[in-house]
């Protein structure tokens, strides 16, 4: 029976569903950082060559990417509770079947299964939980669903490999995939309270219902700081390799620790003052750490850069987020947010490709200031350009 009730926005919003579905975020989280420290070092350990392992590996965000459009349209006419529940239903097979077969082209299709049910629960989760948050904290509760995702990037990594060195790669797998299998669970006390919009589920599908260009002025920022978080990513150590500089792992920690600490104050002043408190200081301040990380020669100067970028972006992505399905409204917020995760698939993807490209054209350390000095510049533009899209339509 299909429990659907018609959404009344909760007085509070640490209520029992928002809380279940944090959980939820926070477990899928878990099982996916877990895995990701791995399965390179598994797959080539089975026989795999270096180049199909990579593929492997990359076929994750391929099919999230092609898949994440589709999903936000599911999002916003299916049962939200059941989707997710394939979701995880999906990435539990897809984990048992790295554990059970060495076989390539098996291991290719789950990890297919594991991409797609990864792309339709990170925005089914989004589309979910935002029916549960109200209406004058939707900053707030989006910026706490982020701290779940930090947490399991923050502690997962090390807890799969601990795992993997204690009992082997593959009991890994297997916690990895009963960590989704007990979401299952947890959906099942979660009211599927959904916003009635009958007229989308009578209409034909459009273009509209796969991609809301309403979504690009949001989603344009987003993906530059996704551009930055994929050079980061990428090149940071290899930067501080040329640099000298030993001990840079302390980075990644102390962006986590300072995102954890900002998120919540940066949600809580944006539904209070406005997006643009938030989202225009924010890209300022990210820009200037990229231009300052471009000219470091230290440790203590890369993690005064870390602070800065960990500020500017904890304050204005949960706030460009928020801001996006507030203004598209909440009856289509898997559209919303599909859009706007594509924008971050689209910029992560691209940044360590255009930074590779710059780096084999300029080497040494010229190279990755350079590299560092555009990402400044492209996060300087798309705040101009927010600029002159929020003057005009005031978000």
């Amino acid at each position: 029976m299909d429990h659907t009730n018609t959404l009344t926005s909760p007085s509070k919003l640490w209520n029992r569903s928002y809380i279940l579905v944090i959980i939820i975020s926070t477990m899928n989280a878990f099982s996916f950082y877990m895995v990701a420290t791995i399965l390179s070092k598994y797959l080539v350990g089975i026989g795999v060559t270096f180049a199909l392992a990579g593929f492997i590996v990359g076929l994750f965000s391929l099919t999230s990417l092609f898949s994440r459009p589709f999903c936000g349209l599911m999002a916003d006419r299916l049962n939200n509770i059941r989707l997710l529940m394939w979701s995880n239903i999906l990435m539990t097979i897809g984990l048992i079947g790295f554990a059970v077969t060495t076989n390539t082209p098996l291991i290719i299709f789950f990890r297919i299964c594991n991409g797609l049910g990864f792309a339709v629960g990170s925005t089914v989760q989004v589309s979910l939980i935002v029916r549960f948050i109200p209406e004058n904290k939707t900053g707030e509760g989006i910026g706490y669903m982020g701290i779940s995702q930090l947490i399991g990037s923050a502690c997962a990594p090390g807890l799969g490999v601990a795992i993997a060195d204690a009992f082997g790669m593959k009991v890994t797998f297997i916690a990895a995939a009963a960590l989704t299998a007990v979401t299952c669970i947890f959906l099942l006390f979660i009211k599927n309270i959904r916003h009635v919009n009958t007229r989308a589920e009578k209409r034909k599908i459009s273009l509209r219902d796969i991609f809301e260009p309403k979504a690009i002025p949001f989603t344009l920022p987003y993906s530059t700081l996704s551009f930055v978080n994929g050079i980061i990513a990428s090149y940071l150590v290899l930067f501080a390799d040329e640099l000298g500089v030993k001990g840079i792992s302390i980075y990644f920690t102390v962006y986590a620790v300072c995102l954890f600490l900002i998120r919540p104050i940066a949600g809580k002043l944006m539904d209070a003052k406005g997006l643009k408190y938030t989202v225009f200081p924010g890209m300022l301040i990210t820009a200037i750490s990229m231009f300052m990380l471009g000219q470091s020669q230290s440790l203590w100067f890369i993690l005064l850069t870390c602070v800065l970028r960990a500020i500017g972006q904890g304050a204005a992505q949960p706030s460009l987020q928020a801001g996006c399905i507030n203004h598209i409204g909440r009856d289509r917020s898997g559209v919303a947010t599909s859009t706007y995760f594509l924008g971050g698939d689209i910029g992560q993807g691209i940044g360590p490709m255009v930074g590779g490209a710059i780096l084999g054209m300029i080497a040494g350390l010229q190279g990755y200031r350079f590299v560092f000095g555009l990402c400044g510049i492209l996060i300087i533009a798309a705040m101009i350009y927010f600029y002159f899209v929020n003057k005009k339509e005031r978000y």
